[in-house]
């Protein structure tokens, strides 16, 4: 037996754990789940690009390293600045105008959101289960609340493809030799040796049209626990209630017309 006290408090704090495994409440976790899988990808990404510079006197490894959120004219290439003697080797820093960052930090900004709102939302689910059933604002709110974010992923993935895309592609060491002074001197004097490891924006991307199937399945579920779809539920019991009524009428006529043959 628990204290008045601790009951009245169970009481009050109105839980309900029932609905983590229905499908409005399960699907909540797979997504806040999916969106820390997805901005945790992007947010934590860095890799290094290498390139060798081949001269007369000696060849070199020149790194260039990057990472989110992809302000590529904040990340320094220190390559040499012309072929000669090891002993004379002089280095020139080069940096690239290209900026990939609004389309990972909003990537990264709908993956923060799904989490905050996720969090926020099973929390109602679970202990304020009466407010949620009661009110009938509450489940407009989620509906609406639940688009928003659709949206989001669905335009936020859609970016972010693109974005990947992009950067593969200008920090390629194949695609920046044109831009560096000593690569200039002939074809064999810089080449590729590794465009960088992209594996954890490719499952990034994954992870963000998950999210976007997920949040987009999840309206029907909560659209089911708006007023809207309960006004276009026709009444259940009545058509029960007329066909349970129907056999004593026809046992009265059958009565009556058995009756009348007595009778005559």
């Amino acid at each position: 037996m628990c204290a008045a006290y601790d009951c009245k408090s169970l009481v009050n704090m109105d839980l309900n754990l029932r609905v983590l495994i229905e499908p409005r409440g399960f699907i909540r976790i797979i997504q806040l789940v999916m969106s820390i899988f997805a901005f945790a990808t992007t947010a934590g990404f860095e890799t290094v690009a290498t390139m060798e510079i081949k001269c007369k006197d000696y060849e070199k490894d020149v790194q260039y390293k990057f990472g989110y959120p992809f302000k590529l004219g904040k990340a320094e290439l220190r390559v040499p600045d012309k072929c000669g003697n090891t002993s004379d080797i002089s280095y020139k820093t080069y940096t690239f105008p290209f900026d990939f960052s609004s389309n990972a930090e909003f990537f990264v900004a709908s993956g923060v959101l799904t989490l905050m709102y996720t969090t926020g939302i099973i929390f109602i689910y679970v202990f304020m289960h009466r407010l949620y059933s009661t009110n009938p604002m509450t489940p407009v709110v989620d509906l609406l609340g639940s688009g928003v974010l659709s949206v989001f992923w669905f335009a936020g993935s859609c970016a972010w493809a693109q974005g990947v895309s992009d950067v593969k592609y200008y920090t390629n060491p194949a695609n920046l030799f044109h831009d560096i002074e000593i690569c200039m001197d002939g074809p064999q004097t810089c080449r590729t040796v590794s465009p960088g490891n992209f594996a954890s924006l490719n499952v990034s991307l994954i992870f963000g049209f998950a999210n976007c199937m997920l949040w987009i399945s999840s309206l029907w579920f909560v659209y089911k626990e708006t007023s809207f779809h309960q006004q276009i539920q026709p009444p259940a019991m009545l058509p029960q209630m007329g066909q349970q009524q129907a056999p004593p009428m026809q046992d009265q006529d059958l009565g009556n017309k058995m009756g009348g043959q007595y009778e005559y």
